[in-house]
């Protein structure tokens, strides 16, 4: 610096005064290029301010835009004293920028530390005198000298924003360039200032994506708003929350006492005392609950309501809120809530830390960007030094990085460490920090900025680690273009295909084709691409030298911000040794290692096939159970050697007796079982067996020793003898054995007895038919009640036969006779229709509850039976159908649950909701659960009633019950005899009980009494 330049003391020449609306960059120019301490603004009078270097230095240390007017500082009243005023120099190393002067030449008058530096040079000395070209390459000083000759020309400020590229790192600039006028206000030379702007810029782009985000997301929300007009007793609504329940524009304006009977029954106490609270003082409320549309179809809202007038009595005149569907997110609400979070905290600017310090490291300026990094309250930081929130780790790190600044051996340092946040976690932070020191060059503070660089140090550790990651993969990766030419493999790609790198590179993938896929197979696996940006399988492929291979692979999609497809990424894994290791364990597993039959696994799914074929084609299916005579005496007599090599001798010839589609297993030992399909009659296997038992008979020469051995077989019929494999099964081997007491050598026909059984059944079936017609069948109600409250909960129907002679039978004495047939669906009606009367009987006698009434599986799947339920409850018009539950049994939803979902969603538009009976008995819990719009679950009373004494059973009740809570399913455990059993459930969440220990399955009219009863004690 030169020694000449103006100090404070000047600060008593005359200068224009600045404008409010004059910016940082103006100022700054003003009391450099004058050698001002202060300079005033405004015009003359009370209102005149003024402006010290000190205030100036302080805004642009705070990081203000240099475009910031001067008018938003706090200026002073007076021009600061001598004493108190800092100097030129203060100013000008003081500042965050880089600072120059030149003449109308172009050489260098003054310059600061930052902008020496930032030339290379060690000190501002080093650059006083010279001219751009003496530091800059020539293209870049021959543009500088160029905006300098502009500026002087003119006589007008220029300011430019530029991109600097710095190897891979892109920085942004901005500068200020202005004349400086001498006293006789002629143009002398230029002053500049220059400031890294890359953070703002970043942060502004980001704040523009931010607002792009937050207005997609604000443009997807509705809601229905609502203007309740306490005086009228009117309320309006906008035409959204029509439009949400599916209303007509007559309800825009309607009296409050008609949108009551839209609640839900259940939810209307609770509305109705969240409104008192809200008018009785609290002024505000949200209240969730469920809501009718139009179609009948229930839905869950979120209701928002503010009393936003009120007299001068305090009395709520007016209020206002708004509804929103919840339904579809509600099981999802704390998860929104958090996306709500992440996307306030994107939205928000993040801005650079500046900061300033004394002598000893203490924060005495700090701005409001450290609090949105860390959540440390500025107030609370000041007095501290970044010392005490940095990681303990980094703080030996710190103390190196500013050790030169304290020894005074550099004007500044920098370092990258982590801070440690209020919440405990720690974030990376850039810390730049430069010297503030005295006339006697001694440190008496420190100025920086700390810069959060959290994502870029993840950034690099992720890329560092994606880098090995791709290089030491085991599995094969490949990266293609989206026309599917290589672009990048891996080594294991290398090693696994005999390919080097620079042999794919550019082509095809499909030079890797083996032949064996069809065409159709790839085109599939590039339509899923296409589709869902993924597809997984496996596919066999074609080394460089011929060799096939399997692999099982996943190819993903990668997409730019257009959602353009860019790469295709595949990740695969070598599998030709597990594929054949699979081949050989399936075969194993399903066959005998012998004679290579298949075995007992492999025959089960061979039945299964045989029975679905006869059932098809409406034809037989022989099983047999064969045994050989005489083995025994072979094994004893040759050995074990040839006994083995006369069952394979055996086995082939019962291979060669069989058609294709037919099976012959192997059972173990000397015991075979065999399938003959499509037979059209019975009377086909005396010619099929007996040409079986000649062939067995012939003899077999092992050796040179001729053995002759013969079968015993037995046989039965699918489906004549029913459709289960294992009974058929059992029922061929009992066959065998008659066969074997008849003599041997020969087969036996199982017949058990058919049609006696089935006259037997018949006659059953008749007799509880005629029960029905002759009203011998009545429906008893056992209540279900809330232990958290002691209310009545609801009451589920179950049917009861008086039978004349023995007396009061309970379903599981004869619901089974008639399962499966065509009278099941006539007596589901009744029960249905019964128990619908009953319930609407009850609401005429003023008593209203929920009744649950148990569905058979095949009722359900009529195809009548939506239809039926519809005229069943259009049959009691004031009947609220949200009353009437329907109890499925858990066995019921495990066939097909795509077409009992279809049912369940049409009987829920009739109001009509489901439960799953006897849960926890079946194999498909989760997938009831997650797949069927069911509202409760009733855990199985044989599990309830071991819970208390069984640890294995109070598990399952426990997982059962938070499996409901999971799904948002309301949970029921019925069987409950005890109080300790009422107790342990409700310590485990569940509130609803059924059982003896609360009260017995009751006739209607005691029922009745009964509720009445218990409405009065509770």
């Amino acid at each position: 610096m030169t020694s000449d330049r103006p100090t404070p003391d000047s600060s008593h020449h005359a200068a224009a005064p600045l404008s409010p609306d004059c910016t940082l960059l103006d100022a700054l120019s003003c009391l450099l290029t004058q050698g001002l301490a202060s300079v005033a603004v405004g015009e003359e009078g009370p209102d005149r301010k003024f402006l010290g270097a000190q205030t100036l230095l302080k805004a642009w240390q705070a990081g203000l835009p240099g475009t910031t007017p001067i008018s938003r500082l706090e200026l002073d009243d007076s021009a600061p004293d001598a004493a108190e005023a800092i100097g030129t120099d203060t100013l000008i190393n003081g500042l965050p920028l880089l600072l120059w002067l030149k003449d109308r030449d172009g050489r260098f008058l003054i310059v600061n530390r930052s902008f020496a530096e930032s030339c290379g040079q060690s000190s501002p000395l080093a650059v006083i005198g010279k001219t751009d070209l003496d530091i800059w390459p020539p293209e870049h000083a021959a543009a500088y000298r160029a905006e300098d000759v502009e500026v002087i020309a003119t006589g007008v400020p220029r300011t430019k924003i530029e991109q600097i590229a710095d190897g891979d790192t892109a920085q942004w600039f901005e500068t200020y360039k202005a004349p400086v006028r001498g006293h006789d206000g002629q143009i002398i030379g230029t002053l500049g200032f220059s400031c890294d702007i890359s953070e703002r810029v970043r942060e502004q782009r980001a704040a523009l994506r931010s607002q792009k985000q937050l207005a997609d997301v604000l443009a997807t929300i509705g809601e229905g708003v609502w203007d309740h007009d306490l005086l009228t007793g009117r309320i309006s609504h906008n035409r959204h929350w029509c439009t949400l329940l599916g209303l007509d524009d007559s309800w825009l304006n309607h009296a409050a006492d008609a949108w009551l009977p839209l609640i839900h029954p259940d939810d209307r106490s609770r509305v109705a005392e969240a409104l008192e609270a809200c008018l009785a003082g609290e002024g505000h409320y949200t209240c969730e609950y469920r809501l009718r549309r139009a179609d009948g179809h229930t839905l869950w809202v979120r209701d928002r309501g503010d009393v936003v007038e009120s007299d001068r009595n305090g009395r709520p005149l007016r209020m206002v809120g708004s509804i929103a569907d919840i339904s579809a997110m509600r099981s999802t609400t704390q998860a929104l809530m958090d996306s709500q979070t992440r996307y306030q905290q994107v939205f928000d600017s993040v801005r650079e830390v500046i900061f300033q310090t004394d002598a000893r490291g203490r924060w005495q300026l700090l701005n409001p960007a450290w609090t949105e990094i860390t959540g440390i309250a500025v107030d609370e930081a000041i007095g501290h030094s970044f010392l005490d929130y940095l990681h303990p780790d980094d703080r030996e790190a710190r103390r190196e990085a500013l050790k030169p600044l304290v020894e005074r051996t550099r004007d500044h340092c920098s370092a990258t460490l982590r801070v440690q946040c209020r919440d405990g976690s720690a974030r990376w932070l850039d810390l730049f920090v430069r010297a503030i020191v005295d006339a006697d060059n001694q440190l008496i503070g420190t100025s920086g900025t700390l810069n959060d660089v959290t994502t870029r140090v993840a950034a690099e550790d992720y890329l560092r680690l994606t880098a090995s990651v791709f290089r030491h993969a085991r599995e094969s990766i490949i990266i293609t273009d989206p026309e599917a030419r290589i672009l990048e493999v891996n080594d294991s790609f290398c090693a696994l295909t005999g390919y080097t790198r620079d042999e794919v590179i550019g082509q095809d993938s499909r030079i890797l084709r083996s032949g064996l896929h069809e065409p159709a197979y790839y085109e599939e696996m590039w339509s899923t691409l296409r589709r869902e940006g993924v597809w997984q399988g496996e596919t066999w492929n074609r080394k460089k030298n011929g060799e096939l291979y399997a692999q099982l692979g996943n190819i993903s999609a990668v997409r730019n911000e257009a959602g353009q497809t860019t790469h295709y990424v595949g990740l695969f894994s070598d599998i030709t040794d597990i594929k054949e290791n699979q081949r050989q364990l399936e075969h194993l597993a399903y066959h005998d290692t012998l004679t290579q039959l298949p075995n007992r696994s492999l025959l089960a799914d061979r039945m299964r096939m045989a029975l679905a074929q006869a059932e098809r084609n409406d034809t037989l299916a022989a099983v047999a159970y064969l045994d050989l005579d005489g083995f025994k005496p072979v094994n004893d007599t040759y050995g074990h050697d040839i006994g083995d090599r006369l069952l394979v001798e055996i086995a082939r010839r019962l291979q060669a007796s069989t058609r294709a589609g037919d099976t012959v297993a192997r059972m173990g030992g000397d015991e075979f079982a065999l399938i003959y399909n499509g037979l059209e009659h019975s009377d086909e296997c005396q010619q099929v067996f007996a040409r079986l038992l000649a062939s067995i008979a012939e003899p077999v020469t092992i050796d040179s020793h001729e053995i002759s051995v013969t079968a015993s077989i037995g046989v039965t019929l699918c489906p004549l003898d029913g459709s289960d494999p294992d009974a058929l099964l059992r029922h061929a081997d009992q066959a065998m054995y008659l066969a074997k007491q008849a003599g041997r050598n020969g087969f036996h026909l199982f017949d058990p007895e058919r049609d006696r059984r089935l006259r037997a059944h018949r006659d059953a079936q008749t007799r509880v038919e005629s029960a029905l017609y002759h009203g011998e069948l009545e429906l008893h109600y056992q209540p279900k009640v809330d232990t958290r409250t002691n209310s009545l909960n609801g009451v589920e129907a179950l049917i009861r036969w008086k039978h004349p002679t023995l007396g009061l039978r309970l379903p599981g004495e004869f619901l089974p006779t008639v399962s499966e047939s065509r009278f099941e669906i006539d007596l589901g009606n009744w029960i249905l229709a019964t128990a619908v009367a009953q319930l609407d009987a009850w609401r005429n006698g003023g008593i209203t509850t929920r009744m649950s009434v148990n569905i058979s599986a095949r009722h359900l799947g009529h195809p009548d039976f939506v239809p039926h339920l519809r005229k069943v409850l259009a049959a009691h018009p004031g009947l609220d159908p949200s009353l009437l539950q329907l109890e499925v049994l858990e066995s019921t939803t495990l066939g097909e649950l795509t077409h009992v979902a279809a049912i369940m969603t049409a009987c829920n538009e009739l109001g009509v909701s489901f439960a799953i009976d006897d849960f926890g008995t079946g194999y498909g819990s989760m997938s009831s659960l997650r797949r069927l719009p069911v509202r409760s679950i009733k855990i199985d009373r044989s599990i309830i009633h071991n819970m208390l004494d069984d640890a294995d059973d109070f598990a399952t009740v426990q997982g059962m019950i938070g499996l409901a809570a999971a799904f948002q399913r309301e949970v029921i455990a019925e069987g409950v005899e005890t109080p300790r059993h009422r107790q342990a459930l409700l310590k485990l969440g569940c509130n609803l009980v059924q059982g003896h220990g609360i009260a017995r399955p009751m006739p209607a009219a005691r029922m009745q009494r009964w509720m009445r009863a218990y409405a009065t004690r509770h």
